[in-house]
């Protein structure tokens, strides 16, 4: 609470000198309504403008979406180069340790939430294609606006709508990829080839509109920068990924709505390479010619859908927004030999959720002038999440949750420039355990476990302040607690007690600090800065227990910061770069010392990104170079063996340069090409260096070529 008083104390003092100035120094009215200050964003749950969140928040448009798309589709990497604070991707099918400033995010599409409590299936950020994302809204650190997750951030989704005033329009986009380039191995399988195929139709018919899109992508055999086929598990290489969305919308008037959508995905890979396991920290592991054992692996479906209606006016001042969403998830994991459950086999988790979602913002007008605001409703949730094996073994029971979460959200106005917002939401939980039994490996014995009901209650608050009269130096500060139910069929499964209430299954709450500020110095820089800090008293680091990652339920700190700064120089030359560290530490002996740092499946290594990009006068020719340096993270000692713990593994720098360019032929047709590993950089992902196993010491990407072709009609 301390800490919560500082930053509020801090910005009161800067609030307080910047309005002494306000009669010496005069803004210039065109620099006020700049870039920072027209971005809306609608993630808070009501439409608000970016600078007076009171937050640091960050958002990936359209453009943005699909130049970085043209390069990789890869949702993970098109993240980590555009969202500070987020880990770098690890070029698998699985997000695992790609967390938001040290925290797990809760990733939701168009609010629909696909990271669950009951059972992290590491899958939630591949999740859906970019092809039919209109932006992407991300908002750090711990939040009591969407409740159990949240306590790293927020990133949703927002998919596309038809906004043409034609009754049938369409786009078509095709694209190859390649090892080489104007080059026969292009077409081949040896020569990583692969092939993207999407196709649109949107339009409007009076009252009612709609987006319709296909999406298919497949991917050839990934190479790294030596020529050498990656390790195939868990990887992206031979992978099929289909996509199917619809939105349909009905507008009965100018303030409400119908809108009704749907989205398939699925991404499985048949690749006719297995493991060739290398040595960690001499050489890497690659495919080789093999069968593998089991089914085929990946995201087998993710079915996402909402009907949802819109009022801007329901009664007096006050707009309402109410949706009921449905999300049914199946992915199924890598085959695994004894001893991995004695006989070993091949696990699957399976999720269904069931939602609603009703949200009231009501404004407080004095002549004519908002004054106020109140957002409030509530938020009910039905899961159901087991993880079975695929022989029919049940090595996590169906857990059936329940939860109810009122909540509220206000806005004081007190004066033009100075908002203060607070906020709370109660979080009511009934999560059903049937009775089961442990699946053991190696010399473990199995538990017959007791069933029951696990009941949690949460209460969650935010505060914030914002002072924005000045462009060149807008503060804010807030404090917000979250919390998560961490992986608790994680927990279940590695039960070491016959009686379910002796089992730690307490969820993590995050007390999550932030001040900053955001900056426009003319009409040629936009800077913004900002320090966090989250503190848990019962963390969710995962360690390695006789090759399982199990929780490690400790206190633990994380700190850091966010630079980000745009420069516009001249017309249609934009450059950008944004710096990211963070840091943190545990008190695994539980006496305040907290001698130990967290691994690096929670704590990235800093980052640098930057950008340059070009746009013709006449808007024809596009050029974008973008870079990243991940710097070094060295903060444990291997054994005397030399073997390091997993998750503890160096991390070593390295630098990365992509490449994209479009040219528009005229309004319907354009060409685009990707480069991806600019100059064929040989490096292995922090994902594989920190987690210190030989069967994941993977190398990343070498060059590849896309080139795309798009057609609008």
């Amino acid at each position: 609470m301390k800490k919560t008083l500082l930053c509020l104390g801090s910005v009161f003092l800067v609030s307080g000198i910047a309005k002494a100035q306000k009669n010496v120094i005069k803004v210039n009215d065109s620099v006020k309504q700049g870039r920072l200050d027209e971005v809306i964003i609608t993630v808070t749950r009501t439409p608000e403008i970016i600078k007076k969140t009171a937050s640091t928040v960050h958002i990936v448009n359209r453009k943005e979406i699909e130049e970085q798309a043209a390069i990789s589709p890869d949702l993970s990497n098109i993240l980590a180069y555009q969202v500070p604070g987020l880990a770098f991707g690890n070029n698998l099918v699985g997000n695992r340790g790609q967390t938001l400033r040290g925290r797990n995010v809760l990733i939701m599409i168009d609010g629909i939430p696909q990271s669950s409590p009951l059972r992290n299936n590491d899958r939630e950020i591949r999740s859906i294609d970019p092809s039919v994302l209109e932006r992407i809204e991300v908002v750090k650190g711990a939040t009591s606006i969407y409740g159990n997750g949240a306590e790293g951030g927020i990133i949703n989704y927002i998919t596309q709508k038809d906004n043409s005033k034609k009754s049938i329009s369409g786009k078509t986009v095709l694209g190859f990829t390649g090892h080489e380039l104007f080059n026969n191995k292009m077409f081949k399988s040896e020569g990583g080839a692969g092939y993207r195929i999407s196709q649109s139709f949107y339009g409007k018919l009076g009252k009612f509109d709609y987006l319709v899109n296909g999406t298919f992508t497949e991917n050839g055999v990934k190479i790294d920068g030596e020529g050498l086929v990656q390790n195939p598990r868990y990887g992206l290489g031979e992978t099929k990924v289909n996509n199917a969305f619809a939105k349909l919308g009905y507008s009965f008037n100018d303030k409400s709505r119908i809108e009704l959508m749907y989205n398939y995905y699925s991404s499985l890979q048949d690749s006719k390479y297995i493991l060739d396991k290398g040595k960690y920290g001499e050489r890497p592991s690659t495919g080789k010619i093999g069968e593998s054992l089991g089914v085929k692996e990946g995201t087998k479906y993710n079915h996402n859908a909402y009907l949802k209606y819109s009022n801007t006016s329901i009664f007096r001042n006050t707009s309402f927004n109410a949706s009921v969403y449905f999300q049914d998830f199946y992915t199924i994991y890598d085959y695994r030999e004894a001893p991995r459950w004695k006989t070993g086999g091949q696990s699957a988790i399976l999720e269904k959720k069931y939602g609603v979602r009703t949200d009231f913002n009501t404004e407080f007008r004095k002549e004519g002038i908002l004054k106020a605001s109140l957002t409030y409703g509530i938020d009910l949730l039905n899961e159901h999440t087991t993880q079975p094996l695929v022989d029919g073994r049940v090595w996590v029971p169906e857990l059936n949750m329940m939860a109810f979460a009122p909540f509220i959200q206000s806005k004081l106005y007190l004066t033009e420039d100075l908002t203060v917002k607070m906020g709370s939401r109660w979080d009511l939980m009934n999560i059903k355990v049937p009775d089961y039994t442990t699946l053991p490996s190696g010399k473990d014995s199995a538990f017959n476990v007791q069933g029951g009901s696990l009941k949690y209650k949460n209460f969650s608050y935010n505060a914030g302040l914002s002072y924005t009269a000045f462009s060149y130096f807008q503060p804010f500060t807030s404090y917000s607690r979250g919390f998560n139910i961490y992986d608790l069929g994680r927990v279940l499964r590695d039960a070491k007690s016959n009686v379910l209430n002796e089992i730690n299954t307490e969820p993590v709450v995050v007390d999550s600090y932030e001040i900053g500020f955001n900056s426009k110095i003319g009409k040629v820089i936009d800077f913004s800065a900002s320090y966090f800090y989250n503190y848990s008293k019962l963390g969710a680091d995962l360690v390695s227990v006789n090759g399982f990652w199990t929780p490690l339920r400790a206190p633990q700190y994380i700190s850091g910061v966010d630079l980000v700064m745009n420069v516009y120089p001249a017309r249609g030359l934009n450059i950008g770069v944004n710096y990211t560290y963070q840091e943190g530490k545990v008190d695994v002996n539980n006496d305040n010392t907290y001698q130990k740092y967290l691994s690096g499946l929670r704590i990235a290594p800093p980052r640098l990104n930057s950008y340059v990009k070009w746009m013709s006068d006449d808007k024809k020719l596009n050029l974008g170079l973008y870079h990243m340096y991940s710097f070094k993270r060295d903060r444990f000692s291997p054994d005397k063996s030399g073997k390091y713990e997993e998750g503890e593994g160096p991390v070593e720098s390295f630098n990365l340069f992509n490449f994209q360019g479009s040219y528009k032929f005229n309004q319907f047709i354009m060409l685009g090409l990707g480069v991806e590993n600019l100059f064929n950089k040989t490096y292995f992902t922090p994902t594989s260096m920190y987690t210190a196993r030989d069967a994941e010491y993977v190398r990343g990407n070498g060059r590849y070529y896309t080139l795309t072709l798009s057609f609008k009609y």
